[in-house]
């Protein structure tokens, strides 16, 4: 005798996959719209503030001023348009005479030409020496009389990036030299670095750029201070 089995009494199996999918979203909202507070902000809000508190006052600490040195090829003065200097730098391509300026002050002329392996060593020690004087006197003027040589406001080299390393190399050493001379150490030990005065080389404006970026570059490093 056959039995009828009503569909009451079937069992009833859910599907799970609108389930995981409402999850998998859920979750990815979450991860999208949760904003993560950092260690530092948290500490900051429980810092207190000078509203509502007597004898207590807030000071804005100042980030310290970089102290520019700007190295450009010579010939080329203040006040043109980048498209100037685009031109006047296709039509030369070779730096055999740079300039060098510490922020707004005095230019000084390198004669990078005498630097080469053609000069003798007399030229190349005289022309090390005038870079080395001019910078250290230049630097002298900015000096901040900070207790420690890590406190002098840094030192930012800013050299076209179209022109031999030569000219960035002589006067990072420059003024290394005058930081050795300034705390009596050959700064050869890592532990002497971290005491002295923050020299940078400031990281090319061209770098993935076209090639008429270069007036750009030079603009910019002629008319910094």
């Amino acid at each position: 005798m056959a039995v009828n089995v009503r569909e009451e009494d079937e069992e009833i199996k859910p599907d799970m996959t609108p389930m995981i999918d409402i999850i998998f979203l859920l979750l990815i909202f979450f991860l999208l719209t949760t904003k993560f507070i950092p260690d530092e902000k948290f500490i900051t809000s429980l810092l207190p503030t000078n509203k509502g508190q007597a004898n207590t006052s807030q000071q804005d600490i100042e980030p310290p001023e970089d102290c520019n040195i700007m190295v450009y090829p010579a010939g080329m003065s203040r006040g043109q348009q980048p498209s100037f200097y685009d031109n006047e730098w296709k039509t030369k391509r070779e730096v055999r005479v740079a300039k060098c300026r510490v922020g707004a002050g005095l230019e000084i002329e390198i004669q990078g030409h005498l630097l080469s392996f053609g000069s003798s060593d007399a030229k190349k020690w005289a022309v090390v020496q005038e870079v080395h004087a001019y910078l250290h006197e230049e630097l002298k003027k900015r000096e901040q009389g900070s207790a420690l040589r890590k406190d002098e406001d840094p030192v930012v080299i800013n050299c076209f990036s179209g022109m031999p390393w030569k000219y960035a190399i002589l006067v990072y050493d420059a003024v290394r030299e005058y930081e050795r001379q300034q705390t009596g150490k050959g700064l050869g030990n890592p532990s002497d670095l971290l005491e002295a005065r923050e020299v940078n080389f400031a990281p090319p404006r061209i770098r993935d750029y076209h090639e008429w970026e270069l007036g750009n570059e030079l603009w910019e490093i002629i008319h910094k201070k």
